[in-house]
């Protein structure tokens, strides 16, 4: 199932939600005998022993002695659902096997030879339906569906994928894929890569042209010859970007993410009531988003920009082909958004120069946890659509200029792995 959802795309699987709800009650009903045949003082004496500093905090063991004591057989099955539910993320109206891509405004980076950090978002860009819209759009979009989202010319763009369930996305533009560079293909290669894996992969900005660095996506009128597409297949047939999100199958997300934390005594899910009731915040350390063919776009390759895509660290049985879903976003042209749509179209973007004078932060993201894929040959040979301009028209794009980065804010994850000895 595809939805919008607050302007991001939504992947959702319900067959899958299912199946792993079934399991977390049959992990409910096989230990719910063992969690009510255990000794209330002996659950007070493995607290005491294991935490003592509940009851230092509290300054109370008579409390939390009457609180375990009263417990109800009921009241031992609601915690012990509670705690199941959110160890499998599912607490806080969290779904399983569910995806989101937030599709993001940001700054063309100038194309200059350099390679620029991680640029900011202005701004979520609006998606809407296709279908709404079957009077005004081509046929060829009502065919496939989708959904429709604007763009100026030479507008850049990044994707934020969120998502706590495993998924391997594949993107393409133009059908052309954004990680191998190949044609679009059913179900996932492995060699080369041609997907990306959430969650572990926080955004992509553009082509994948060489080992941790992609040249940005860029929107260009369709037919001009500046998109990738039709550098690489000799068409203007597709335009757009196309996705396709396959789950992780349920029992394997079951078995390796959520079975290793769930509960396995009475103490483990009473300690957690514990701080809920006597309110012990802070005590554990880590607690605490076109009327007509030519209105088209398609995306070429802009700057170089430093951005890793990482290698699929799970088996290639574990992802579910049986599952997957796919969707067509449609660009056109943000001049014909109002056409189409009744709508304004959303204000023209700002420059990179701009941005600078503005003094305002660029960023980094970094994993040394996760091998990162070496690039595609086939996409490092494709022109930007800056050096295309100036084949075509003899001048650089507008905005194209070269801009000192004032500041870099990384944001990579904090908890580093130390890399092993290796050798004698």
């Amino acid at each position: 199932m595809i939805e919008i959802h607050q302007d991001s795309l939504r992947f959702s699987f319900p067959a899958i939600a299912a199946e792993i709800e079934a399991l977390l009650e049959a992990y409910v009903a096989k230990m719910l005998p063992s969690f009510l045949s255990e000794y209330p003082e002996m659950v007070i004496r493995e607290l005491l022993e294991d935490r003592p500093h509940l009851f230092r905090a509290s300054g109370s063991e008579k409390k939390i002695r009457k609180l375990v004591l009263g417990l109800t057989h009921e009241d031992i099955e609601r915690l012990l659902r509670e705690q199941v539910w959110d160890k499998a993320g599912l607490h806080g109206g969290h779904h399983p096997a569910r995806m989101e891509i937030e599709f993001q405004r940001t700054l063309r980076i100038p194309d200059d030879g350099k390679t620029y950090p991680l640029p900011p978002s202005l701004g979520s860009f609006p998606l809407r339906h296709v279908d709404d819209f079957a009077d005004r759009v081509p046929q060829e979009w009502l065919k496939r569906g989708g959904v429709l989202m604007p763009m100026y010319q030479a507008e850049a763009l990044w994707m934020n994928f969120d998502s706590g369930y495993p998924f391997a996305l594949k993107i393409a533009a133009g059908k052309i894929n954004a990680v191998s560079g190949e044609s679009w293909q059913g179900g996932l290669q492995r060699k080369p890569q041609d997907y990306v894996v959430i969650p572990g992969q926080p955004w992509l900005d553009g082509f994948a042209v060489a080992k941790g660095v992609i040249r940005q996506f860029v929107a260009m009128p369709l037919g001009a010859g500046y998109s990738v597409e039709e550098q690489l297949s000799g068409k203007a047939e597709f335009g757009g970007m196309q996705f396709q999100a396959i789950p992780m199958k349920a029992r394997k997300y079951y078995e390796s993410k959520v079975l290793p934390k769930l509960p396995a005594r009475l103490a483990q899910i009473v300690d957690r009531m514990l701080h809920k009731e006597l309110m012990f915040e802070g005590l554990r350390s880590g607690l605490v988003k076109c009327c007509a063919e030519a209105g088209g776009m398609g995306l070429g390759a802009g700057g170089r920009m430093r951005q890793e895509i990482y290698k699929d660290p799970h088996a290639a049985e574990d992802w579910d082909l049986e599952q997957s879903s796919r969707c067509f976003v449609h660009l056109c042209d943000a001049l014909l958004w109002r056409e189409i749509t009744g709508e304004n179209p959303p204000q023209t973007p700002v420059t990179a120069m701009e941005y600078k004078r503005a003094k305002l932060p660029w960023f980094d993201y970094y994993r040394d946890d996760l091998a990162v894929l070496e690039g595609s040959k086939t996409l490092a040979s494709i022109k930007s659509v800056n050096t295309l301009s100036q084949e075509k028209n003899g001048h650089a794009l507008p905005g194209n200029t070269s801009v000192k980065v004032p500041s870099v804010i990384d944001c990579s994850p904090k908890n580093k792995t130390v890399k092993e000895w290796v050798g004698e």
